[in-house]
């Protein structure tokens, strides 16, 4: 069972595998994007909109990986419970703050991570017309 570690630790396993399931989630919808633009033929530039569910990509299983949510940690909570649905408030303020600075490198792991999948997305959707 994971213990609650401000900055480093703030979901458990049940909390985890919901972040997977977003990131293959957000997969699927990138890969419906892709495949709808290219067979209904629309503009490459329209792949560019990728960049919206590689994001969620990102998120998940960055969120995942690190055993911490970005959501939990701007709402000031935690759930390390095994199940999931045990959330508690973190009560002190520096915790807060190590837990926001946390969050904020997963939203920047996540946005570079969606802008260079979106860059590579749409050098090969150039690349096949």
């Amino acid at each position: 069972m994971a213990e609650y570690q401000p900055g480093v630790c703030n979901i458990g396993e049940a909390e985890q595998r919901r972040r997977y399931a977003l990131g293959a989630l957000a997969s699927l919808a990138t890969l419906a994007l892709v495949v709808g633009v290219v067979a209904f033929q629309y503009p490459t530039w329209y792949l560019l909109a990728s960049v919206v569910p590689l994001i969620g990509v990102a998120e998940g299983f960055f969120q995942a990986r690190f055993n911490f949510c970005a959501g939990f940690a701007l709402a000031g909570i935690y759930d390390v419970s095994a199940g999931g649905g045990e959330r508690h408030e973190v009560a002190d303020e520096s915790d807060r703050r190590a837990d926001r600075k946390r969050a904020r490198q997963i939203h920047v792991y996540s946005v570079g991570a969606a802008l260079a999948g979106t860059v590579v997305i749409y050098a090969v959707g150039l690349l096949a017309v």
